[in-house]
Formats: C-alpha cells, structure tokens, sequence
C-alpha cells in the first residue's frame, strides 16, 4: 500500500512519470491489487498513453468490483480522454 500512497503524492506533485514508474516496479508483485492498476490507468491516460492506460483499466475491472470500479473512473478527471470507451471495457 505504501507504493500506492507514493506514487499518489507524486501525481499529485506533478510528477506523474515517477509516479508510474514507481508502481510498474512492482506490479507483478501484487496479482490481486485491483487499486494499483487502476492508478496506473490514470497516469497512463494523465501522460497521454490511451492504449496503456485503458489496458490498465480492463486490469483492474477484471480485479476489483467492475461496476463500482466504472462509476469511480467516469468521474475521475485523470480518465476524461477514456469516459465514452469504459461502457466499452
């Protein structure tokens, strides 16, 4: 969880890269972690990188509670250039 604060506090300093890098170190670590994922859509998606980001957000659905995961990510500002392909994922 510690990674997950980190990384947060660094996209929330504008520093969104090391924010990804943080968490992509250890990914693999964490099979389960729906939120890590998802994190990791946003800073894909903040950095420009759709694709990436949205095979993140197909990650973490499949993990986590997809429909609550959805409601979260249609409001959430750093998915904006996602919203009218998450009905999609």
């Amino acid at each position: 969880m510690l990674r997950i604060y980190r990384s947060y506090a660094f996209h929330e300093l504008k520093r969104t890269e090391e924010a990804r890098d943080n968490l992509l170190r250890v990914v693999d670590q964490f099979p389960r972690e729906a939120t890590m994922r998802y994190n990791l859509a946003c800073y894909e998606c903040h950095l420009g990188r759709l694709e990436q980001a949205r095979a993140w957000l197909e990650k973490a659905f499949a993990l986590g509670n997809a429909k609550g995961m959805k409601l979260m990510a249609l409001v959430d500002p750093d998915l904006q250039p996602l919203w009218k392909k998450i009905g999609e994922i």
